[in-house]
């Protein structure tokens, strides 16, 4: 890493990454100057032997001067362009570029009628397919005030990729609330028709228990309609 203070503390934790069609990887990372914070946002450029990743540059890196700062990104490129989710403790934040390393100041997630998502303290996610861009979430607001940070049900739903909003209409519940967390999750292409939302019920009390939880790992398959187009 670079030779500075600021790269004392780095970390992709559960980051969804980028490998282009070089090889190299755009790695989303959050660093600091310890483990204390503030955490600021980059993404580092990277080569891949097969082996190791080795840090070539980076790109800008992302402020915000709220609470302990920018975290837990993930990035996915769609249409030329590339988008980050990225984690702060009282709102999720989103922002694209067109480079993989260059972005837009952040911005709050919000509904399409400019309402805020309600997404806080934990991870969101991406899905593509078919030049559509997706998110998954948790939120506030669906009758889940008695779990943890809100960190269930996983909803998904599709975003404008020019305003940066989630699509209302299109949300759903992609795995259900059982009593239990179900943050910090994981979300990849399989095939080109399916995709994957991987996570497990984080129990913590015999609360999340009588209300259902059993501390399951679930797989929800995402199956598309059409399969994705092939690459160029």
């Amino acid at each position: 890493m670079p030779d500075d203070g600021s790269f004392n503390f780095a970390r992709s934790a559960c980051a969804q990454f980028v490998v282009e069609a070089d090889g190299s990887v755009l790695l989303p990372l959050y660093i600091a100057k310890s483990a204390d914070g503030p955490y600021r946002v980059t993404v580092a450029r990277c080569a891949f032997d097969g082996d190791a990743l080795a840090y070539r540059t980076h790109g800008d890196v992302l402020t915000l001067d709220v609470a302990r700062g920018l975290y837990e990104p993930s990035l996915v490129g769609l249409g030329g362009r590339y988008f980050l989710t990225i984690r702060n403790d009282l709102k999720g934040y989103v922002t694209a570029g067109g480079d993989g390393l260059h972005f837009r100041p952040v911005k709050p997630w919000t509904f399409d009628d400019g309402e805020d998502l309600g997404s806080y303290n934990t991870q969101q996610h991406w899905l593509t397919h078919a030049g559509g861009l997706f998110l998954v979430y948790t939120r506030r607001g669906a009758g889940n005030d008695h779990i943890p940070r809100h960190r269930a049900p996983l909803f998904i739903a599709q975003v404008d990729p020019e305003r940066l909003h989630v699509l209302r209409a299109t949300e759903r519940v992609l795995v259900p609330e059982r009593g239990a967390e179900l943050g910090n999750f994981g979300a990849a292409a399989i095939t080109g028709r399916e995709s994957w939302v991987t996570v497990a019920e984080g129990v913590w009390d015999d609360g999340a228990r009588r209300r259902g939880a059993k501390g399951a790992v679930f797989a929800a398959r995402v199956l598309w309609g059409e399969p994705a187009p092939r690459p160029d």
